[in-house]
């Protein structure tokens, strides 16, 4: 199960400093691709395999062919994950063999560091919030759990049955006191599923807040929520809660947390370009980055990389640079990177910064990085 404590458990993980093997597959729901996960796994192993070599001890060298041979023979076991991602993390000499299933496609990659590379799964996290997910009509609230693409029930709560309403009666008196009864009944119903959102809330059970019904129950829900519960809403949807299926459901849930998410990127974006503008609180680029992260002056980073890109860290003082055997700062022998991108996300972690994965396309998409700063970052990064 991906959670945040698996994600720290892997960043802590101490291999005494022998490398790592990180892969990811993306999966489809193709029976298929069966066929094809070996293929895709010999292409991302078989460059590492050849890379091997210069000053890497035989010992780890060996441990490291171990861990190559093991992520080829594992296509059987991706392959039941049809339909989902999956990441791999090996280090037999450190006794680190770790399988994760993923709720989202991944892009295949492969990478060997000293330390796991979970710039992916950090991006996962960051896009799946934690969403409570009512559907309602005017007599009966389904509440779901909705979180990395699963919808799961909650709970179920109704109000009394109504007799039918649409009949005449003594001059209509019976139509007319059963129909302001239903009137009462439905208000009992989205004032108590309000109070019990609330209660969820209150125990921080949940991040955001989706809500599916008819319109006007959507509205008549929505009118009874207090303002902090309405600053959680992430949005809507109309179905129908007698002939919705659990998968339909989810499916509008996964439409309501992607739009949130594109949404909330393109503010992001929006805030950090300002920044960047008229204020001078924002840097944009690599190379502008890697000065705000050298100078631990990152407040909250903007990732769009598709791909990694290899650099250097100093061994001594941690300094990030594109390349060079010294660091620019002290003047210590550097190490190998495998991902500049996922290593200043590190450090603006260590550091007290945010880091959010982009997936919207925004005026980020081409220059890759960005960052907003908690000083001025004057330019003094290595080579």
């Amino acid at each position: 199960m991906l959670d945040r404590s698996t994600i720290d458990r892997l960043r802590s993980f101490d291999t005494a400093g022998q490398p790592i093997l990180s892969l990811y597959l993306g999966l489809e729901p193709d029976r298929d691709q069966l066929r094809s996960i070996t293929t895709r796994l010999k292409a991302l192993v078989h460059p590492l395999r050849d890379q091997l070599g210069g000053d890497v001890p035989e010992g780890e060298m060996r441990a490291l062919h171990r861990d190559l041979d093991e992520a080829l023979g594992m296509a059987s076991r991706i392959g039941v994950d049809l339909g989902r991602g999956a990441a791999i993390f090996l280090c037999s000499g450190a006794g680190l063999n770790e399988h994760l299933n993923l709720p989202v496609r991944v892009r295949d990659r492969a990478v060997v560091d000293v330390s796991p590379y979970l710039g992916p799964l950090e991006a996962i996290l960051d896009r799946f919030h934690r969403y409570c997910a009512i559907v309602i009509d005017r007599r009966i609230a389904s509440v779901y759990r909705f979180h990395l693409g699963v919808l799961e029930s909650w709970e179920v709560f109704a109000e009394e049955e109504v007799r039918k309403d649409n009949f005449g009666g003594f001059e209509g008196f019976a139509e007319r006191r059963v129909r302001a009864h239903a009137e009462t009944v439905a208000r009992r119903l989205f004032r108590a599923a309000a109070a019990r959102i609330a209660e969820l809330w209150r125990d921080e059970a949940f991040d955001l807040l989706a809500i599916g019904g008819s319109q006007a129950n959507i509205d008549a829900l929505v009118d009874e929520l207090a303002p902090d519960l309405l600053s959680r809403l992430a949005g809507t949807f109309v179905i129908d809660p007698h002939t919705a299926s659990p998968m339909e459901i989810r499916d509008r849930c996964r439409e309501v947390a992607a739009a949130f998410d594109c949404r909330a990127d393109e503010e992001y974006v929006a805030n950090l370009m300002e920044a960047a503008g008229s204020r001078g609180r924002g840097v944009l680029g690599l190379d502008r980055v890697l000065d705000a992260a050298n100078q631990k002056a990152i407040e909250r980073l903007l990732v769009d990389a598709k791909e990694t890109l290899p650099g250097v860290a100093c061994t001594n003082c941690d300094w990030l640079a594109r390349s060079g055997d010294e660091c620019a700062a002290c003047g210590a022998k550097t190490r190998a990177v495998a991902d500049l991108f996922d290593a200043v996300a590190e450090r603006a972690r260590a550091d007290g910064g945010s880091v959010r994965y982009l997936v919207a396309e925004t005026l980020l998409t081409e220059i890759e990085i960005g960052a907003t700063v908690r000083f001025a970052v004057a330019g003094l990064r290595g080579a």
